[in-house]
């Protein structure tokens, strides 16, 4: 049977987890018992990756040791960081072996395991991380840099299981042949070279040879700098810059005013794709569409300094309401666009001519999606550099002056800037592809992979690492990095739940260790949020206590809270589109949807949900108490979220980041298309729209908008539109169309729910906003947010504020479906609490009724008025009938409205 291979190398079972221990989920006798005849261990290496699995195990190794059954189990402090390997048998290297095997790393390694009368059993491959970390290790400098030690600039890469390193310079930033200069490795796997100093504004490339676990063999590929500042069209090659040149700094870059921030809670965040913002902004010049110069005035517009394009006429109004932060959707070096616009391809026909409910529009869409100048670019190659198609010139460093010029102009408008960072997974891995840089350099080290080896996906792509400690070295680097030399002001993390607590406190003690005088920024005043789903395989910490929603609180740190999202929408991103919530008339107004159940059973899901709601008005607090719909008074960790998880899990409201909508899914305007029934018209879906923004704007914590909804946004239905292109993105920021009913949303994300979207587009006549409702419904977002900047109630900056100064009228099972009645009271002295000089408290009922509310005063309350901000809104007829009777101490809201009332002091 010697034909029979034992095991395979394909795989890699076998753990090397520190520098003498390996683990292996292999029994170490035949009824797994230390006191039973043991098996063998041995560790075998090859550096020309030679070997290959026979009926007699491992063959063509130039070496092996063998390995000691050190335990049944695997060590604390391995248990600590790869809780996954739990049960793993424990093995260790003898200490005579160590300095052989360390150098075993550059090549191909296996371990075998064999019963004690020497009959082969099995062969695994070894995965190397831990060992790495152990021993490889650095906090020296990688990158281009320059030494101060030897007063001369160095290129350096961090590559311990490379056999060879060479640097390819390139005098041309395209074409031309590379001189070709050999670099050394020092002991802790550091490759460098002393570059001239007039090499500045040329490029280069590593050329590595380097054992592959993927394709079990050695490679030699050519790769760019994971370190890279910047680099030339798509990535191609790494530039060498100067950062600090005057040249690629604005006028007046560290002298301009960043806007101030006193509190985490006083911020308020506008999500805003780059692209989004110009391309098809008909005021911006053609050649600035979809770039970093159309945030910019001098380039808008050289001659008429003080004339703003439409987009940046609409945020400046939005910062004059309040608003203070503008997320970009990634703005790094990513993968999926052509990044010089003559490799880009356009639509080549007017697609206005198609009916609203018409395939071909996302035929035409679908047909140059991957090579057109649009995606949302979650698909990160080199995180430190910026994006190429936004830069009027991809193939130099002008990229870098532009993003900076684009953030000085958002400062001057008064508007800080969060960057949107994916380091949960990276576009591309393995030895072939252009786009993948972390791998080719030190294939399987920076990548998560599954127990036998193979690399995880769950985020979509190329799961990273941040458990290891060169990924988090990396993640650190980046984002000081960015604050420092782009002096941004926040950051969004993408799928933020695959890194852990660790990893977040890292970075937060890092920034917060940036300080104005010697790094030109102050971090402890920026401000860091994410997406803390708990799925995949760090779910329920598997790997470690991972950055999820409930092992966030006390870190002040945002998350996104999805509980008002469902709550106040209905459903969640997993059950059908048409399921209702708080907001879009959930058992008071249905919409006929059989699977929603009885009137009964309604009415019960929506007394639920609005706790839901409630607890997300009042910061996400776990032991924020309210009478919840049983009558019974709960903490919100108390209650429960879809049935299983706790309802509230925050600790501080600054971790609390409020949505409705965002990039991902459908847009708020086209939920509510999709969830309110076909009986409510164009005027009435748009009022639902707003409640839905006041929901956000008026709860304690971080109030998140994604751009265009306060316009009544439309993606035409599109629940996923990455790249969908500028059709179905496109914001129209005069408000004169919602983009509703431009055809059928692309069918790679949207086929099987087109039977349901079809009609409704096919009444995009009936159902779209005119001009007057979308302009009606914009002036009502921006009073919301004038309440919300008006009184520092509704950002009260800690929980004990919030569970001493913010309670709720009508719960428990006698509540009025369908209405939050919401009081915020002033605290008595300014050093108490949260104190308001101008407003004893503010009353905010939420009405979602498709009727007219009435009720009395609450306890305590009198001398009403309508919020001067609403009160202003003097064209629309519905804001102006909400009042208070201070005679008969009654109140009246509007239909599906939300009034805020105050009681002046």
């Amino acid at each position: 049977m010697n034909h029979i291979a034992a095991g395979t190398l394909f795989k890699s079972y076998a753990h090397w987890v520190k520098a003498t221990t390996l683990v292996w989920r292999v029994p170490v006798s035949e009824d797994g018992e230390l006191t039973s005849p043991q098996r063998k261990f041995k560790l075998h290496y090859s550096g020309g990756s030679h070997m290959h699995v026979t009926g007699k195990g491992v063959e063509g190794a130039e070496d092996w040791v063998p390995l000691r059954i050190a335990g049944l189990n695997i060590p604390a402090d391995v248990m600590a960081k790869y809780p996954h390997l739990y049960g793993s048998t424990h093995l260790e290297i003898e200490p005579q072996y160590l300095d052989k095997v360390r150098e075993w790393c550059r090549g191909q390694v296996a371990v075998s395991v064999e019963s004690h009368t020497g009959r082969v059993l099995d062969c695994t491959g070894v995965q190397l991380a831990g060992m790495l970390d152990d021993l490889y290790y650095t906090d020296e400098p990688l990158g281009d840099h320059y030494c101060k030690q030897t007063q001369s600039h160095v290129i350096s890469v961090w590559a311990p299981t490379a056999q060879k390193v060479e640097l390819l310079h390139f005098w041309e930033l395209r074409g031309g042949q590379a001189d070709v200069h050999t670099m050394k490795k020092n002991e802790k796997g550091v490759w460098s070279f002393r570059r001239p100093g007039d090499w500045k504004d040329t490029a280069y490339k590593y050329r590595v040879t380097v054992f592959c676990p993927w394709t079990n063999q050695i490679e030699t590929v050519e790769v760019t700098d994971p370190y890279s500042r910047c680099t030339t069209g798509n990535g191609e090659r790494s530039l060498l810059v100067d950062l600090n040149s005057p040249a690629l700094m604005p006028p007046g870059w560290w002298e301009h005013r960043v806007p101030g921030l006193t509190h985490w809670t006083d911020v308020s965040v506008y999500e805003l794709h780059i692209r989004d913002f110009s391309a098809t902004d008909p005021s911006v010049p053609h050649h600035l569409h979809g770039k970093y110069r159309a945030f910019c005035r001098q380039h808008l517009y050289p001659n008429e300094p003080r004339r703003l394009s439409h987009g940046l006429a609409h945020l400046k109004s939005l910062q004059e309401a309040g608003l203070n932060h503008i997320h970009l959707l990634p703005s790094y070096d990513f993968g999926s666009v052509p990044e010089r616009p003559e490799e880009q391809a356009y639509v080549q026909e007017d697609l206005s001519q198609y009916p609203p409910d018409s395939e071909r529009q996302q035929q035409v869409i679908l047909s140059i999606a991957d090579r057109d100048a649009f995606n949302w670019g979650y698909d990160p190659v080199h995180y430190g550099v910026p994006e190429g198609s936004y830069s009027t010139a991809p193939d130099g460093p002008m990229r870098i002056l532009e993003y900076r010029e684009m953030v000085q102009a958002l400062h001057s408008l008064g508007l800080r800037v969060v960057l949107d960072v994916v380091y949960n997974h990276t576009f591309a891995s393995g030895p072939y592809s252009q786009n993948s840089v972390l791998d080719k350099i030190v294939p399987g080290y920076y990548h998560r992979r599954q127990e036998d080896g193979e690399m995880c996906h769950s985020t979509c792509c190329n799961n990273t690492a941040s458990e290891h400690r060169m990924f988090e070295r990396l993640m650190i680097e980046d984002i000081t990095h960015w604050a420092r030399h782009y002096r941004v002001d926040g950051f969004r993390f993408d799928i933020m739940g695959h890194h852990f607590i660790s990893n977040m406190t890292a970075i937060r003690n890092a920034l917060n260790s940036l300080a104005l005088e010697r790094d030109g920024v102050d971090g402890r005043h920026i401000y860091i949020y994410g997406e803390a789903w708990d799925f995949g395989e760090v779910a329920l910490n598997q790997r470690g206590r991972n950055a999820s929603q409930h092992n966030l609180g006390g870190s002040r740190i945002g998350a996104f809270n999805d509980r008002m999202r469902d709550g106040a929408m209905g459903g969640s991103p997993y059950q059908p589109p048409d399921c209702q919530g708080f907001a879009t008339g959930l058992a008071t107004d249905p919409n006929g949807a059989h699977h929603q159940g009885s009137a009964q059973e309604q009415l019960a899901t929506l007394l639920h949900r609005t706790d839901w709601v409630r607890f997300a008005l009042a910061g996400n607090l776990k032991d924020f108490e309210a009478v919840v719909a049983d009558g019974r008074l709960l903490a919100g960790q108390h209650d429960t979220y879809h049935g299983n998880q706790p309802l509230a899990y925050g600790c501080d409201p600054a971790e609390n980041v409020v949505f409705n909508g965002c990039h991902d899914n459908e847009a708020i305007f086209d939920q509510v298309m999709m969830k309110v029934g076909s009986h409510v018209d164009a005027d009435g879906r748009a009022r639902v729209c707003g409640l839905s923004h006041a929901l956000v704007l008026l709860s304690q914590g971080v109030p998140f908008t994604h751009a265009g909804d306060d316009l009544l946004r439309s993606k035409s239905l599109d629940r996923d539109s990455y790249n969908s292109g500028d059709w179905f993105n496109r914001i129209d920021w005069t408000g004169q169309h919602n983009n509703f009913g431009v055809g059928l949303p692309p069918a790679s994300k949207n086929q099987h729910a087109w039977p349901f979207k079809q009609p409704l587009l096919a009444a995009a006549d009936r159902y779209r906003p005119t001009p007057e409702i979308i302009a009606r419904q914009a002036a009502y977002f921006k009073a919301l947010l004038r309440v919300r900047y008006s009184s520092p109630l509704f950002r009260m900056p800690t929980a004990e504020h919030i569970k001493q100064q913010l309670r709720f009228h009508n719960t428990g099972p006698q509540q009025v479906p369908g209405v939050i009645v919401m009081q915020l009271h002033s605290s008595w002295q300014p050093d108490h609490g949260t104190w308001d000089h101008k407003y004893r408290q503010a009353l905010v009922v939420f009405n979602a009724r498709p009727e007219p509310f009435e009720c009395g005063f609450p306890e305590g309350g009198e001398w009403y008025k309508l919020h001067p901000a609403l009160a202003a809104l003097q064209d629309d007829a519905m804001v102006q009938l909400c009042t208070a009777d201070n005679e008969g101490k009654r109140l009246h809201v509007s239909a599906r409205m939300a009034a805020v009332f105050v009681q002046e002091r």
